[in-house]
């Protein structure tokens, strides 16, 4: 009986620790690409006109990092109200998880790449694949964790709230398929493409008329 309440104690602390680890990566992520923006210097700037053509240009490193950062939010808060009903966890969720967050690190390191070459295809279809791979390994986790054998999560979720957290989990999947198609017409077409990452997020609760997984301490 004791071993088994130590086992339970061990369990929850692993939870704990699982969280703890996701909202560093978060933050890393976040934070790593903010330090890999360079400033360029313009002191040799002498016009209005000038001046205004460099900035247009920086404009679009900003826009690729704009949209990375809001991509990786998206992510961050969804990951928030998928663990909020998580009751407890074990070692296959945790390896989820962890591929999961090892997905999410490899963000800034295509953007970097994006922002210095633009135009670059190959670059944003490996950042397209990156993003496919981030919902796999997120749905693997939720799709793991509601399975009835080893119920990781809490008890008043329903199925119909499982399913459409599913449903808006291959959201992100779904769009960086469609945008490693369009930058093949257009790079600037899957920048687009990606501006329906928070856009659809915000409006997911008028798409889909049910409540999500609620944010439990």
């Amino acid at each position: 009986m004791e071993k088994e309440k130590l086992v339970k104690i061990e369990v929850h602390e692993w939870r704990k620790r699982l969280r703890f680890l996701a909202d560093i990566i978060f933050a890393s992520s976040m934070s790593i690409m903010v330090f890999n923006i360079e400033i360029p210097e313009f002191g040799h700037i002498s016009n209005t006109a000038e001046l205004a053509k460099f900035l247009l240009k920086q404009l679009n490193n900003m826009g690729a990092f704009f949209i990375a950062f809001m991509i990786i939010s998206v992510y961050w808060v969804k990951h928030l109200e998928h663990f909020g009903a998580i009751r407890i966890v074990n070692q296959t969720f945790i390896w989820f998880q962890l591929l999961f967050l090892s997905s999410i690190m490899l963000i800034p390191f295509w953007n970097t790449y994006i922002a210095q070459f633009p135009e670059n295809v190959a670059i944003k279809v490996f950042l397209s694949a990156n993003m496919v791979l981030v919902g796999l390994f997120s749905f693997l986790s939720i799709n793991y964790a509601v399975n009835p054998k080893h119920r990781l999560i809490i008890e008043d979720v329903t199925d119909e709230e499982i399913r459409a957290t599913k449903l808006q989990i291959i959201t992100e999947p779904i769009i960086a398929i469609f945008a490693a198609g369009l930058v093949f017409i257009n790079p600037i077409l899957w920048d687009l493409a990606f501006i329906l990452v928070p856009l659809l997020f915000f409006l997911r609760k008028k798409l889909i008329k049910i409540k999500y997984f609620k944010l439990k301490k």
